[in-house]
């Protein structure tokens, strides 16, 4: 049996004001973790419904959490790792020397706001210099919250920076 569920909650913005807005607006159907933005949350089970809801909660509290920069980022990390060169590509991940090569920070500067994505869990670094790689992490139930968004603002033709870096999450109505 299928259920439909039409989930609302309240978000903040990094400005303080607050607003409804249906499960940040990122409408899933639980298909193969595959976005669908038909306004309806389909699931096997109502707790399955709620279960993204936690994990849509939850992303936006820590990535209200970081710091702007660490937010930039996060948003370059996941257009590389999900607009990135070649279809032969590791599943959310970006390459960390492309990574570096394309931001302009410095190593010092790159590897503080990784530490500060890695402690907000969104990121982790996976094997060893020069070789490393930025694999984005799912949330605690297996789906992953930010390539979910990060489709959505792509079909919407929204810029993932004013979603994810700006903490713009009304910009997906």
């Amino acid at each position: 049996m299928l259920y439909n569920a039409r989930v609302t909650t309240d978000f903040h913005s990094s400005s303080g004001e607050s607003a409804r807005y249906s499960g940040l607006q990122i409408l899933i159907t639980m298909t193969q973790n595959s976005l669908n933005t038909d306004h309806v949350l389909s699931a096997t089970t109502t707790s399955e419904c709620s279960i993204h809801l936690d994990d849509l909660r939850n992303f936006a509290a820590r990535l209200r959490s970081i710091s702007e920069r660490a937010r930039k980022l996060l948003v370059h990390i996941a257009e590389m790792a999900y607009h990135g060169r070649g279809q032969d590509r590791r599943t959310d991940v970006a390459y960390l020397p492309e990574l570096y090569e394309s931001t302009g920070l410095d190593v010092e500067s790159m590897y503080a706001l990784l530490k500060e994505l890695q402690a907000a869990q969104f990121v982790v670094v996976e094997d060893q210099y020069p070789f490393e790689d930025v694999k984005i992490l799912s949330c605690g139930s297996g789906w992953n919250a930010l390539a979910a968004i990060s489709s959505l603002a792509e079909a919407k033709r929204i810029p993932l920076r004013d979603v994810i870096a700006d903490v713009h999450f009304e910009l997906l109505q």
